[in-house]
């Protein structure tokens, strides 16, 4: 399976502070877990943690930096600069999308694998599916 790139991803974020004329700080690779890249991005007075998926050209924001192990269940809605990261080709998502509950989704196009997952960590959320910590 294509993997997202971690350089593209921090390549992004740098192109995105500079336009709202902040810094990122430290980006943390997504490994066999999590199945996330993380950055942090600063500018005046304000501090967001960004994930990345490791396979979709996906981002999304949580309110507090994630903990190792830890389900994500403080998903943000996406600043308003948030949309440059389309110019990296990475689509922001909202809260909607990410809280939306997984049985009301279509997970026919997961593979079995995926799916074998899905039954053992009972995700409730596309996001919890999206952003784990599962091996």
């Amino acid at each position: 399976m294509p993997q997202v790139n971690v350089v593209a991803f921090k390549t992004a974020c740098h192109a995105v502070a500079r336009s709202i004329r902040g810094t990122v700080g430290q980006v943390t690779p997504a490994g066999v877990t999590p199945s996330f890249h993380t950055a942090l991005i600063t500018a005046s007075g304000m501090r967001s943690t960004v994930l990345c998926h490791e396979v979709l050209p996906v981002v999304a924001f949580v309110a507090s930096p994630p903990e190792a192990g830890d389900p994500l269940a403080d998903f943000a809605s996406p600043p308003a600069w948030a949309d440059a990261f389309e110019l990296g080709g990475f689509r922001p998502l909202g809260v909607g999308e990410l809280s939306m509950p997984l049985a009301s989704t279509d997970t026919s196009e997961l593979a079995e694998a995926e799916l074998e997952q899905v039954r053992h960590w009972c995700p409730r959320t596309v996001g919890e599916l999206m952003f784990n910590w599962w091996d």
